[in-house]
């Protein structure tokens, strides 16, 4: 669909920033705009406000890590790195710091999030980018007196003529084939993605435990670990897939995958400086004795400690408060 350019957009509430999707919605004079992006890509849809039969909240958790949550992650970094040596006081101020975040970030995603969908006469579509409750009370707030301008105010007993009204595409006749096989019936979790999540809390216990004691066996113990969360990261996959576990394993999956890349490329980096660029294999206790390769342990068992956490909450959230 080709990008509108004649016409005069002003921004709704609600916006969805991800490293590779994005979402937004914008107000015409006569409809709302969806824009859906993907980096370089970007595919718009427009729903008339005469065509608008349902604009239907639900809530639901929602564990969404928005590049503004990863700003402030590393400008935390960067003031825990600049401030742990200037006073005895600020790695436990800095800690603090990040548990009151993480709690706030969790509280958020379980108990203020939700989704959004609209409703026309042909299709049902997910507004991606309205995923707070604050935020979806603010864009009903600013669309639903555009509607009534537009299609009038329903009086009466409203309940009653909602139940006589057919809302959405019309349903199939029995036995007839859907064209897109449905997920309803999709698992929170299952044994790969349970094991994939247990992999989460040993490593991050693992580093706790360990930050000024590292030996060989005990850096194999992580490389296994490791392992077992990217074959754990590819069964998800595949079960996502063929449509046996939902969407918010794999996305726990792709993050996990993300930090081991991460903090792989770091330790490569700091083993270089240490060894002197020799092409030797890093030397742990070495390693152990580098306050950046320490910092580094920390992050990545917080971060582990915190995916691990979200993925219990997937796969303990209710039945009905999943897609």
């Amino acid at each position: 669909m080709t990008s509108p350019t004649s016409e005069r957009y002003r921004k709704l509430p609600g916006q969805r920033r991800g490293f590779l999707h994005g979402a937004s919605l914008w107000m015409a004079p006569d409809h709302i705009l969806a824009v859906k992006s993907l980096r370089f890509r970007e595919e718009y849809k427009r729903f008339y406000l005469r065509d608008i039969q349902a604009i239907v909240v639900a809530t639901r958790s929602r564990f969404h890590i928005s590049t503004r949550a990863c700003g402030i992650a590393a400008l935390w970094l960067a003031v825990f790195i600049a401030a742990r040596n200037r006073a005895p006081w600020g790695p436990g101020v800095m800690s603090i710091a990040a548990i009151c975040l993480m709690v706030w970030w969790l509280y958020c995603s379980y108990f203020h999030s939700c989704s959004c969908r609209i409703y026309t006469a042909v299709s049902r579509d997910d507004l991606p980018s309205i995923y707070r409750t604050w935020t979806a009370r603010k864009f009903l707030a600013e669309v639903e007196p555009l509607i009534w301008q537009v299609q009038g105010v329903l009086h009466g007993d409203w309940a009653e003529a909602v139940e006589e009204r057919l809302v959405g595409p019309a349903v199939l006749p029995p036995g007839t084939p859907p064209l897109i096989q449905p997920t309803a019936d999709a698992r929170r979790h299952t044994l790969a993605s349970d094991i994939f999540v247990a992999c989460l809390f040993a490593d991050a216990a693992l580093n706790f435990l360990t930050l000024h004691s590292m030996t060989r066996i005990i850096e194999w113990i992580l490389y296994a670990l490791a392992f077992g969360e990217i074959g754990g990261a590819v069964v998800i996959f595949l079960q996502h897939h063929r449509g046996i576990l939902r969407a918010g394993m794999q996305k726990l999956a792709i993050a996990t995958l993300i930090l081991l890349g991460a903090v792989y490329y770091v330790r490569q980096i700091l083993a270089g400086v240490a060894m002197g660029n020799r092409p030797a294999l890093p030397d742990a206790n070495l390693l152990a004795t580098l306050p950046s390769y320490l910092v580094l342990r920390q992050v990545e068992a917080g971060v582990c400690l915190i995916l691990g956490l979200v993925g219990v909450a997937l796969a303990l959230m209710p039945e009905s408060d999943t897609v």
